[in-house]
């Protein structure tokens, strides 16, 4: 499973916060980045949760 951070996002970091294991956000580029290319194991319902609870649904997850 891959997670893409759409060109929408507010960059609230809420995301990074809440699920530090996959999200950082990059000053020098402001932007929230995933740490990982590919989500797998116990990552994967983390991943469900961070795309339910980002703040403007800008967390879309593709298998």
């Amino acid at each position: 499973m891959k997670i893409e951070i759409k060109d929408f996002c507010i960059r609230c970091g809420l995301c990074e916060d809440l699920y530090p294991e996959l999200f950082h956000f990059d000053h020098p580029s402001d932007a929230i980045q995933v740490k990982a290319d590919l989500i797998e194991g116990d990552l994967i319902e983390v991943a469900r949760n961070a795309a339910r609870d980002c703040a403007i649904a800008a967390i879309h997850l593709k298998s």
